[in-house]
């Protein structure tokens, strides 16, 4: 049976199906990005500045954005011409202009891509005095040294710990119990794994059960025996007046083993990344897996480490006169003692930085075949942005205003021309010790809301013209086939497709001057 109105409108509306459907979705695509953008405006314009917290501005590339746009718009355009060669009954010129369209959608998610990429590699470390650093090359390496004791949580062991044990795995022995001094008493030594745990978890609990089983059998004799004597009017033992208030249970498998304890024959260390771990203390450590291990942190890693900081954020700081009491000055130019410590012997103090996110410019600021002083390096940064700060009190002078107070304290210290004409550059290096680092991570959800909503309003765009760009491209493709059948229902699909295409572009037309501008 013949669907109607495929082709030719209805008489009612004036529109043929396709029509109908794609104005309906694109009015429910508009109820949901009118949603997130009103509570994105929401967000900005209530933004300011908790105390713990400023709305970034500037950190996205304006020309990358705009350069995006002009993509997206050129690919409209296109998408129209496409059209219109069909409506001619061209399909060749209408495939041609049609790949063109898909081109551009291509390059504009390659180019998300690079600013996704940037922002991954791109840190920031929030101090414990609420003071923020950003910069490239993270280095969150922790090492705990001196272990012995370790605690499994049965159920949830994975093995995770034993793949950083830090050079010669040890043998183990399990805690028994304890003797009359209070002294462990340890069984076999035992090569650690998953599968030597779940060993011990089967003997423990069929150890377990059987004298479960064996106080029930005692319990239900005493009872009887108890009953029986009192049937009889004879008096009864304590033991057995307690077994007449026992109520006897049967073996669950949650009675039995939830914790190991192990103790290795040697001591030993392990190196991870503090990421990865779920809690870290100075003496011991947590993995995801609940394993608990006893130990102390190294001297070779005694903090978070940042390799080359490009701007401090000040605004937020506990302290009176963060320009000069704050905790960046106390740890800036520190570099990690781990650094010139690598396995295969060679200095990590002389890797090229553009493999750990420097752009262009900044690469060219810092010659890498000469090795910076790190103190030096800190005081030209502090320079630097004591120096961006007495401008800006100096601009807000000239003009008889108060300077914004946003302006005075967040800064970027890679680069700056003093009044003499002298340019300083920096890239110092910070060590921040693991008790006063509140929050470090990349630029993603995590930092902050605004990068939550940054990647949620441009991912779900990004996805929108994938999916318009894969349906676009299956037109140019495989479209001959109904072209040559019914050409005028071939320009329908394609027009219902341009008016998807329409929106995505008009979507970041929005997008662009509230994340990008604002």
């Amino acid at each position: 049976m013949e669907i109607p109105y495929e082709v030719k409108p209805r008489p009612d509306t004036g529109l043929w199906n396709a029509k109908v459907g794609i104005w309906l979705f694109l009015a429910s695509e508009v109820m949901l990005f009118g949603g997130l953008f009103s509570a994105y405006l929401f967000l900005r314009l209530g933004a300011n500045g908790e105390a713990d917290y400023f709305w970034p501005e500037g950190v996205l590339s304006v020309g990358f954005g705009f350069v995006n746009t002009l993509i997206l718009i050129l690919s409209s355009v296109f998408v129209v011409v496409a059209w219109l060669q069909l409506k001619l009954k061209n399909f060749e010129k209408f495939r041609f202009w049609m790949i063109l369209v898909v081109l551009c959608a291509a390059i504009f998610l390659v180019n998300k891509g690079f600013e996704y990429a940037a922002k991954f590699k791109h840190y920031g470390i929030k101090l414990s005095d609420n003071s923020i650093v950003e910069g490239h090359g993270i280095d969150d390496t922790i090492r705990y040294e001196g272990i012995k004791e370790v605690t499994i949580d049965v159920a949830r062991f994975n093995g995770e710990f034993l793949k950083y044990v830090h050079g010669e795995k040890p043998k183990f022995r399990e805690i028994l119990s304890t003797d009359a001094e209070g002294k462990p008493v340890l069984g076999d030594p035992i090569e650690l794994s998953e599968r030597e745990v779940r060993n011990i978890e089967d003997r423990r609990n069929d150890d377990l059960r059987k004298e479960h089983l064996a106080e029930n059998d005692l319990m239900r004799s005493l009872k009887a025996k108890a009953m029986a004597r009192q049937r009889l009017g004879q008096p009864i033992s304590k033991e057995q007046e307690s077994a007449l208030d026992y109520n006897i249970i049967r073996w669950l498998p949650a009675m039995g083993v939830k914790q190991l304890s192990l103790v290795a024959e040697k001591e030993f260390l392990i190196q991870i990344n503090r990421k990865k771990l779920r809690k870290s203390f100075p003496d011991s450590v947590k993995f995801r897996d609940q394993t608990s291990l006893k130990g102390t942190i190294s001297k070779l890693t005694p903090g978070l480490y940042l390799e080359a900081i490009d701007r401090i954020d000040l605004r937020a700081t506990d302290s009176e006169n963060p320009e000069t009491s704050s905790l960046v000055w106390k740890y800036l130019g520190r570099e990690s003692p781990l650094k010139s410590q690598s396995e295969d012997g060679s200095s990590e103090g002389d890797k090229d930085h553009a493999a750990i996110g420097y752009n262009e410019v900044e690469q060219k600021a810092k010659d890498d075949s000469a090795p910076h002083d790190p103190q030096n390096e800190a005081e030209k940064a502090k320079k630097i942005f004591l120096g961006l700060r007495e401008d800006v009190l100096a601009k807000a002078k000239a003009k008889d205003k108060e300077a914004e107070f946003g302006k005075t304290l967040n800064h970027s210290v890679l680069k700056w021309k003093d009044e003499d004409g002298e340019v300083l550059d920096s890239h110092a290096p910070i060590l921040v010790p693991w008790d006063d680092v509140k929050l470090y991570s990349n630029f993603t959800p995590k930092w902050n809301t605004y990068y939550a909503i940054y990647f949620t309003l441009t991912g779900l765009h990004g996805l929108h013209v994938l999916l318009g760009a894969l349906v676009l491209l299956y037109f140019a493709v495989f479209g001959k086939k109904l072209f040559d059948k019914d050409p005028e229902h071939m320009a329908n699909r394609v027009e219902v497709g341009g008016l998807f295409w329409h929106f995505v572009d008009l979507v970041w037309i929005f997008l662009f001057p509230i994340l990008y501008l604002m």
